[in-house]
């Protein structure tokens, strides 16, 4: 466990309601940003994540912070409306990458493209009809080799 600096703790857990009790959201009642999510201190970091490393460890460089409460509640709307963005249990907090982050929750478009199991046309994604390529920006995206085939051709048909 890191140190913990007892009046950063103090200022911080009088923020924090935890009349819930142990396993529930331990909702942020402090200041929040425009996102929803719970800010605290000068710089205004996340209180989810001020969370995480004072009562868990450090957050490894490059990780994000998962609610994971966000994730098995199927009556959250998401977005700004989202309850669980100000939640700072740390029984509920997972740091992972970003990538993981986004397609854990049901509300995020990569979620929902990686569960497609068909393109538009209805063509199986399956590995050997599915072909994987960067955007500019780095993202992964998959096309169907069946569609992508016959766009090249009707292409070098013109």
């Amino acid at each position: 466990m890191n140190a913990i600096n007892p009046l950063r703790l103090r200022a911080f857990i009088a923020q924090v309601d935890t009349a819930a009790g142990l396993d529930a959201c331990w909702p942020w009642r402090g200041h929040t940003n425009a996102d929803g999510y719970g800010i605290f201190g000068k710089s205004g970091g996340g209180a989810h994540r001020v969370a995480y490393q004072l009562m868990v460890r450090p957050i490894p460089d490059g990780m994000s912070i998962d609610h994971t409460c966000h994730n098995t509640d199927t009556t959250c709307p998401g977005g700004i409306e989202c309850r669980h963005r100000r939640c700072v249990n740390p029984t509920h907090l997972e740091a992972v990458t970003q990538r993981q982050n986004l397609l854990r929750s049901r509300h995020t478009m990569p979620h929902h493209n990686a569960a497609k199991t068909r393109c538009r046309q209805g063509h199986e994604y399956t590995p050997q009809n599915t072909y994987s390529r960067r955007t500019p920006k780095g993202y992964a995206r998959r096309e169907c080799k069946t569609c992508r085939r016959e766009r090249l051709g009707n292409k070098a048909a013109q």
